[in-house]
């Protein structure tokens, strides 16, 4: 059952390698340009901040959607409520996984494969990290002329924070259109406005997520676990519109 289900949204992990690998090339042919072209003295590690950002994004979209489209689709295959919840969210998970095993991969990638190629274009002998780090096996020593690459990375244990707050976020918010329908997208705008003007009544540090205090941390995460403990169980006594 959950290969045919498999099957029919096979077309979700092209959609996951297209943002995110195109993001990566993207990305990585503006650096090579930058660097041939104005030749800086120093360079950035980006992938490993900005592509799982982004594979959380998409995931929230696809969260989102499969919660409302693929959940209705299974019920009216025949699928009972909790046969169609435990569907959607295996699959999820599937690709939870594999768009962050993919970011992380890239991430990886850019910090092992491209450095080289970065010093070479912009005219140097070898690359070191930033801040006194110690380099990577393989890279030049100190006393070339190396270019220098700050570090921004997000560690590894974002990559799970990432996925499980995508797939409850999207899980809730298809929970809440399927349920309500469109008027369950005048909630959503709420939380989109208070999104955009609640750090304004907070302090500017709720813009930075490093920053927040652990009262914040802690009553972010409990609203997000009250979202799909709801949203669970409103997709198990869904109304089906057939």
């Amino acid at each position: 059952m959950f290969k045919n289900f498999l099957k029919m949204n096979a077309g979700d992990f092209s959609f996951y390698a297209a943002i995110t690998g195109g993001l990566f090339l993207l990305g990585e042919v503006v650096i090579l340009c930058v660097m041939a072209f104005l030749k800086p003295d120093t360079g950035i590690f980006l992938a490993g901040i900005v592509l799982p950002i982004v594979a959380a994004f998409s995931l929230f979209i696809m969260s989102f959607t499969n919660s409302t489209v693929m959940f209705d689709t299974a019920l009216r295959f025949g699928r009972t409520r909790r046969q169609s919840l435990g569907l959607v969210v295996a699959l999820l998970a599937l690709e939870g996984a594999f768009v962050m095993g993919l970011a992380g991969l890239l991430a990886l990638a850019e910090r092992f494969l491209l450095p080289g190629l970065w010093a070479k274009l912009a005219g140097f002998e070898g690359w070191k990290l930033g801040l006194g780090m110690p380099l990577p096996e393989g890279s030049q020593p100190a006393q070339a002329a190396l270019l220098q690459i700050e570090d921004f990375v997000l560690a590894w244990w974002w990559y799970p924070l990432l996925l499980a707050a995508a797939l409850a976020l999207g899980l809730s918010f298809g929970a809440l259109i399927q349920r309500f329908g469109p008027k369950g997208a005048w909630v959503l705008w709420a939380i989109w406005m208070g999104l955009c003007f609640g750090p304004q009544l907070l302090g500017q540090n709720a813009y930075l997520i490093g920053q927040w205090s652990i009262g914040l941390i802690a009553g972010v995460a409990v609203l997000v676990a009250a979202g799909l403990v709801w949203a669970v169980w409103s997709l198990l006594h869904a109304v089906v519109r057939w």
